[in-house]
């Protein structure tokens, strides 16, 4: 029997309300009292005993209602308390001032990698309850807001905010503690500041080599395995880096770039592992994860990975092998699930063979190699690709520019580009700033230092004695390897030198050259 009184408070009432249920033998399991109100549960009264003793109980001076009710009020409190505990990500656990636990959750027990039956109503480990910095705020009282601890017992770090219980005489009666998984935080973290992904789709071309290509990395986006892709600067590595994220199974989770090229070496270590609170001087107080933590259950976009120096190579190399990353300034190691792609516009190969880079590590790296062209060699993208930029351009710039003049795509087309798709980017930026009419003219386009479009003759050495013949089919050589590197095609190659198809054939043929 559950019953819920209520009462206009008088002294007195609660002995009259026991006088009757002792008269009628009736045991008294738990009693709970409020402000005019008194909840009862009694043992072992029977439906008819139940209602005579109502009955009786409404007689008592000052008794206005008295209703039957499923549960005590603290078995109740306790049962939603239990349901949010148990509903909420954070982990909360509690413990009183002896260090005993008196709440723990599901979550706290999938962080600390504690079991709830093995540790509530326990004493908490000396070592975790000093991690966890409840003996600090019970020590002090001091609020933990937001602090980076280690755990031993799940080899990682996570994240706590401690609360000290206070009772009226404003003494320390335990300690609240919220813990928050760190990958949990990175993934909100990442889920607020993601930009758009870049998917394959998004990567345009019309040439059948950067098809080719493309349709190699859908294939290795599948994979798990390390990727280095390879291309000279402004290629667009990092654009291939971020569609074989986003088409791989790890899509979900970070893409972590970081350039290894631009961070001095004494910060890149930091950067990529982290540091250990107290590291080094300046260091943060409850330490920082580095970018494979940060990366965690994702993938780590190494770029220029060529330009590590030795000590970074060594460490880089361990966690490759490990798959867990120790801290600078720590002894603990964490273990990482994180998949690397790298990139480089050097030769690690003859890095490899002056003892630059360690052979070991290029072949933990070079797993599945991808190779992006040049734009050189990819002549049909120079007019995409210009024509989306200028788009582009013209909208930001709000222009009516509707194109290029057929002189200004020549011009575009018969440049080098030694800087890739960012310097035909950046000299379509110049233009669209300088066009006043709806199309783009040779003189708003500027370009840079034409490496390898101008043709040099070979010098002339008169010891050898040359005869004119001779020399100028050395020019010619030259001439015909310049084309044939930009085109790629004999016919395409007489066009552009005002020969025959089969003109072209011949001379190739002289000079012992080949289409491939």
């Amino acid at each position: 029997m559950y019953l819920r009184i209520v009462y206009i408070d008088r002294i007195g009432v609660v002995h009259d309300i026991t006088g009757i249920l002792a008269k009628r033998s009736i045991n008294i399991v738990s009693m709970e009292v409020e402000k005019n109100r008194i909840f009862l549960e009694c043992q072992g009264v029977s439906v008819q005993q139940c209602k005579e003793c109502i009955g009786e109980l409404a007689g008592i001076a000052g008794i206005q209602k008295i209703d039957e009710i499923s549960a005590m009020p603290s078995k109740e409190r306790a049962e939603q308390l239990d349901a949010i505990l148990t509903s909420v990500h954070d982990g909360i656990l509690s413990v009183d001032q002896d260090g005993i636990i008196t709440q723990y959750n599901p979550a706290a027990a999938r962080i600390l990698n504690l079991p709830v039956k093995k540790i509530l109503g326990q004493f908490l480990g000396s070592t975790l309850f000093k991690n966890l910095l409840l003996q600090e705020t019970l020590q002090t009282g001091i609020h933990y807001h937001n602090r980076e601890v280690y755990i031993d017992g799940g080899n990682s770090y996570c994240v706590v905010s401690t609360i000290p219980l206070m009772n009226n005489d404003n003494e320390i009666v335990g300690v609240v503690a919220f813990i928050r998984d760190t990958q949990e935080v990175r993934n909100l973290m990442h889920n607020m500041t993601a930009s758009l992904p870049m998917t394959f789709a998004d990567i345009p071309y019309a040439s059948v080599v950067m098809g080719q290509v493309v349709s190699q990395a859908r294939r290795y986006a599948a994979s798990d395995s390390t990727i280095l892709i390879r291309g000279e600067t402004g290629t667009g590595k990092e654009l291939f880096a971020r569609a074989l994220h986003s088409s791989s199974t790890r899509a979900s989770a970070s893409f972590i770039p970081i350039n290894c090229a631009a961070i001095p070496e004494t910060l890149l270590e930091s950067e990529l592992f982290g540091y250990a609170r107290g590291a080094f001087t300046g260091a943060a107080k409850g330490g920082k994860p580095g970018m494979f933590e940060l990366a965690n259950g994702g993938t780590l976009f190494l770029d220029e990975v060529g330009e590590i120096s030795a000590h970074l190579q060594v460490k880089l190399l361990r966690v490759l092998q490990e798959k867990r990353v120790r801290r600078v300034g720590s002894t603990k190691e964490v273990a990482v699930d994180v998949r690397i792609i790298a990139a480089t516009n050097r030769n690690l190969e003859d890095m490899v063979v002056d003892k630059i880079f360690r052979e070991d590590l290029y072949y933990r790296l070079n797993v599945i190699p991808l190779l992006v062209p040049p734009l050189r060699e990819r002549f049909e993208d120079i007019r995409l690709l210009g024509e989306i930029f200028l788009q582009h351009f013209a909208e930001k710039l709000h222009k009516p520019i509707k194109g290029f003049s057929s002189a200004a795509l020549q011009r575009l087309q018969n440049y080098n580009w030694p800087g890739n798709v960012r310097e035909l980017r950046n000299s379509i930026e110049r233009a669209a700033n300088l066009v006043d009419g709806g199309e783009v003219q040779p003189e708003h386009i500027s370009l840079g230092r034409l490496s390898g479009s101008q043709i040099t003759p070979p010098a002339i050495q008169f010891e050898t004695y040359q005869t004119l013949e001779e020399r100028l089919a050395e020019v010619e050589v030259v001439i015909l390897k310049e084309t044939l590197r930009r085109f790629r095609s004999s016919r395409r190659m007489g066009a552009v030198l005002g020969l025959s198809h089969t003109a072209v054939i011949k001379k190739m043929h002289k000079y012992e050259l080949s289409l491939e």
